[in-house]
């Protein structure tokens, strides 16, 4: 991948990030619609209501510029939901102690509840745990500030009841809310899977035809961006010489463990940032990005030396496996699938003078 597309990348994931913030300050919005009530009605002072308002602005505010900064991707969770989910508790709590009726808390008990679940979309059954496990510990320090310093504005028969309903709450809530954590992961690592089974050949495990395909037209695109002669395209496509004739004497068995070791050893051998792929049958092919016709005809050397020297224990002794290739470059402005068929008419040229051969289009 290069630099840019991980920019591109990050960005991406970033907005996604914001986007999600901003979710969380509509899980908020309740809260500051109690906050509202409850000062209307006159059961909370102004001057807490005032400082409760700038903490938490300072905190959404600090969220947003760690994310805009990218300083957030030097966490552990860049995504930092625990945080954002635990953060605002403070300062609730703080406010929550100015409220005379106890029974008006359990309001900011319950907004708690729903910012707790954007941990479903990140955090582990012990993560969930830990965020319900703050609050209520939150919750009790809060009870006990009370009891110390106003003892008038709480009643223990009420609180008690409390605290257990919240305990059992905040309990279900971390399981569901882990349990639907664990779904979405595996859903994911299931389509992450699918995606590579549909990109593979089931026989070699090399990209597929449609993979090279979609590896191509990113390659191309990449090179429309340069302009640097010696930065162009190339591609080799390649035949297993005789591989009918393989099939026929020995079996289709001894076929396909001849393609299996071909794709191994070829593998083995590309260069980093080479890309190989089946592209049908006894057909392969070899992305050369970054390459000159010259280095590409190296290379396309080099495979053929490496086939050539390999021995299978499919085969009787002495029967020698070769391939024939054929390697174009891409010109500008042309479709790749130009490109393919001028690499397969080399091919074609170079099965046609005897095989065992390279032939580079001109």
């Amino acid at each position: 991948m290069s630099q840019q597309e991980t920019v591109d990348s990050t960005t991406k994931i970033q907005h996604l990030r914001l986007q999600r913030m901003t979710w969380g300050l509509g899980a908020q919005f309740s809260t500051w619609l109690v906050i509202g009530g409850l000062y209307l009605f006159g059961m909370v002072p102004g001057m807490p209501v005032a400082i409760y308002f700038c903490l938490v602005s300072s905190i959404n505010i600090g969220f947003a510029l760690l994310i805009k900064t990218n300083l957030n991707m030097r966490f552990k969770d860049p995504s930092m939901t625990a945080a954002q989910i635990v953060a605002p508790i403070w300062p609730a709590v703080y406010l929550m102690f100015f409220v005379a009726d106890p029974q008006a808390r359990t309001a900011f008990l319950l907004t708690a509840i729903s910012g707790m679940m954007f941990g479903s979309f990140v955090l582990t059954r012990r993560g969930m745990l830990s965020v319900g496990a703050f609050i209520l510990t939150s919750y009790l320090a809060l009870l006990a500030a009370l009891h110390q310093f106003a003892p008038e504005r709480m009643d223990w028969r009420i609180e008690i009841i409390i605290v257990f309903t919240y305990a059992s709450v905040l309990l279900t809530v971390a399981y569901l809310g882990s349990y639907i954590s664990s779904i979405r992961n595996k859903l994911r690592d299931k389509n992450t899977q699918l995606a590579e089974l549909a990109a593979r050949d089931p026989l070699t495990q090399l990209p597929n035809r449609r993979s090279l395909m979609d590896q191509l037209s990113q390659e191309v695109a990449r090179v429309e961006r340069r302009s640097a002669d010696d930065h162009e395209l190339c591609v080799s496509m390649l035949d297993v010489d005789h591989f009918k004739r393989i099939n026929d004497t020995w079996g289709h068995d001894a076929g396909d463990a001849i393609l299996c070791r071909i794709s191994n050893e070829l593998r083995n051998i590309m260069r980093q940032g080479d890309f190989l792929g089946r592209f049908g049958g006894e057909e392969f092919i070899v992305i050369l990005p970054e390459s000159t016709l010259d280095a590409a005809q190296r290379t396309a050397e080099r495979i053929r030396e490496c086939v050539a020297n390999l021995r299978f224990p499919e085969l009787p002794d002495g029967e020698q496996v070769t391939v024939s290739q054929g390697v174009a470059i891409y010109q500008a402005d042309e479709r790749i699938e130009t490109t393919l068929k001028r690499a397969d008419e080399a091919l074609y040229i170079a099965k046609e003078n005897g095989r065992n051969r390279i032939v580079v289009d001109q």
